[in-house]
C-alpha cells in the first residue's frame, strides 16, 4: 500500500493539468497513490488522465457524478488508502522534495496530525504573483490581504518562526477565529489519513466556506508541525470559488465558528473562558457589519480586553507589549491576549529534541 493517497479533484481543469501531474511525477518521495476523482468533465481532463494512467499505475482513475468540489473530496476518503493524505487542486502545484519534506516533519514531530508548509503564490504562467495581476479582480485591500497569505502566521503577527515548529492543538483551530485564512490551499497540507477520516465530512451545502469548516474540525483535535519553507504552489487565475462574491460566506462562516468552540469546550473543558469565546467571535461577527455596528465592535473588543486584564493582567500586559498595544484590525486582534494566557506558543521541534536529549544524558 503506497505511504501517501493523493486526492485529485477535478472538472474541466486540463488548462493546468500538465504542470500538476509533472509535479506529482517529479517528486522526490516516490510512495504514493493519486486518485483522480474527475466529474464528468468534457475538455479532454478525463481523456489526459486516461493517457497519465496508462503509463503510470499509480493513478487510479475514477468518474464520479458532478456533485461539486467537497462530495469529491467526501468520496476520496473514502478510497484513500495511504497512511497520509494529501489534497492536490488541478489547478495548483508543488515542490519536487514537497512529500518528503512533510514526511520528514511528521518523523521529527509524531505527535502532529498535520503537517503545513508555506506558499509561492504564482500567476496563470507560472510567474510569481504580484499586484498587478491581481489589480483587474480584487480591491487593493483584498489583493495585499492575498499576497500577505504566502506565510503560515502565528498569533503574533511580527514573529514569524525559522526553523520547523509544533504548534500544540487548538493553536491553528484558534487562528482561523480572526477572519483570515490561516492556509490559503488545502494544497499544503499533509494529514494523517485517520485523523480526516475522523473528521466530520466536507459540508456540500456552504461553497467554499466547507475549506474553513472542515478545517476548524480537524484543527481542533490535532496540533500541526510546521516547516516554514515554500514547498506548495497556489495558482491565481481569477476563476477561484473563494474569490468569488458570495454575501452567505459571513454569515456561514461565523456559524462554523460557533460550531467549533462547541466542540472545543467539549474537547478542552475550562481551556477558554465566556469572555474568550465571545472575543474569538468577534472579527467573524463584524465581518460584513456596516459602520454603526463596527464601532459597537470597537466598544466591545474594549470591554473584552478590559476583563482579559482583570482576570489574566500579567499574561494580558504581555501580550499587549508583543503586540505594540495594536488592536481591532484583523492583523491585530485579541486573539494574541488568548494565546499568551493559555500557553499555545509554537515550539521550535530542534530546540525541544536537544533539550530532550540534555535531560536524558544528565539523567
Amino acid at each position: 500500500m503506497a505511504k501517501v493517497s493523493i486526492l485529485l479533484p477535478s472538472l474541466n481543469a486540463r488548462e493546468f493539468l500538465e504542470p500538476r501531474v509533472r509535479s506529482l511525477l517529479q517528486q522526490t518521495c516516490p510512495d504514493w497513490e493519486a486518485i483522480v476523482l474527475d466529474s464528468q468533465s468534457d475538455d479532454g481532463t478525463w481523456e489526459y488522465f486516461q493517457s497519465v494512467g496508462r503509463t503510470d499505475p499509480r493513478f487510479r482513475l475514477h468518474q464520479i457524478p458532478r456533485e461539486g468540489l467537497y462530495a469529491a473530496l467526501n468520496r476520496g476518503l473514502q478510497l484513500a488508502g495511504g497512511e497520509f493524505l494529501h489534497i492536490a487542486t488541478c489547478d495548483d502545484s508543488m515542490a519536487p522534495d514537497f512529500l518528503a519534506q512533510m514526511l520528514a516533519a511528521f518523523a521529527q514531530c509524531p505527535e502532529a496530525g498535520i503537517a503545513v508548509c508555506d506558499v509561492r503564490l504564482i500567476s496563470r504562467h507560472d510567474d510569481d504573483l504580484s499586484y498587478a495581476d491581481l489589480a483587474p479582480h480584487l480591491t487593493r485591500h483584498a489583493a495585499n490581504n492575498l499576497l500577505s497569505l504566502d506565510r503560515v502566521r502565528t498569533a503574533f503577527a511580527d514573529e514569524q518562526p525559522r526553523n520547523l515548529n509544533y504548534r500544540p492543538v487548538p493553536h491553528d483551530c484558534l487562528l482561523h477565529f480572526d477572519g483570515r485564512s490561516l492556509y490559503l490551499s488545502l494544497n499544503q497540507l499533509l494529514i494523517r489519513t485517520k485523523l480526516a477520516r475522523s473528521a466530520r465530512p466536507f459540508k456540500t451545502t456552504i461553497g467554499s466556506v466547507a475549506d474553513f469548516d472542515w478545517l476548524l474540525g480537524l484543527t481542533s483535535s490535532t496540533g500541526t508541525v510546521h516547516f516554514p519553507e515554500k514547498l506548495a504552489m497556489w495558482r491565481f487565475h481569477g476563476n477561484q470559488l473563494s474569490l468569488q462574491r458570495d454575501e452567505s460566506r459571513a454569515t456561514s462562516r461565523e456559524v462554523a465558528a460557533k460550531g467549533a468552540l462547541a466542540d472545543l469546550d467539549q474537547k478542552h473543558p475550562g481551556l477558554l473562558s465566556a469572555n474568550d469565546r465571545a472575543a474569538l467571535l468577534l472579527p467573524l461577527k463584524l465581518e460584513s457589519a456596516g459602520e454603526i455596528l463596527r464601532v459597537f465592535g470597537w466598544f466591545e473588543s474594549a470591554i473584552r480586553l478590559g476583563q482579559m486584564l482583570l482576570v489574566r493582567p500579567s499574561a494580558t500586559w504581555r501580550a499587549l507589549s508583543r503586540t505594540r498595544l495594536r488592536l481591532g484590525t484583523r492583523r491585530h486582534t485579541l486573539i494574541p491576549m488568548i494565546f499568551q494566557a493559555i500557553g499555545l506558543e509554537p515550539r521550535d521541534v530542534v530546540e525541544v529534541r536537544k533539550k530532550k536529549t540534555e535531560l536524558a544524558s544528565r539523567a
